[in-house]
């Protein structure tokens, strides 16, 4: 078959095209293995780190726990935990060291020094 201009065309036109491999560019490199340098560079390192901790905090905590507190972030080494009522609030004030030793085993030691408790208005 061909089209109006003459040129074949038909199903075979292109496989070779779909069959090769693109070339990889000198150009671009992934930019996953530069991050940790960047943030080094700019001193924020251990601040993204610590980070990992409000996002992980379902996972630090457990379902039950998760459903009446939440994580809301890191100010300077201390994570900010919301909890849904005064009695979870308590009960988060006895699980404190616990909950200490869970964190810095989830993002290293140091990141976090402090636990701050704040009641959900």
């Amino acid at each position: 078959m061909s089209d109006l201009t003459g040129h074949r065309f038909g199903l075979d036109c292109g496989v070779a095209a779909i069959n090769r491999r693109p070339r990889p560019s000198k150009r671009f490199r992934q930019i996953g293995p530069e991050i940790p340098k960047v943030l080094r560079k700019l001193g924020i390192e251990r601040q993204v780190a610590a980070q990992r901790a409000a996002l992980d905090w379902p996972k630090i905590v457990g379902a039950k726990v998760s459903r009446h507190c939440r994580a809301l972030g890191v100010e300077d080494g201390v994570l900010v935990v919301e909890a849904d009522s005064p009695v979870w609030m308590t009960q988060l004030l006895f699980l404190k060291p616990k909950l200490m030793a869970q964190v810095a085993g989830r993002v290293g030691s140091g990141l976090i020094r402090d636990i701050r408790l704040v009641l959900k208005h």
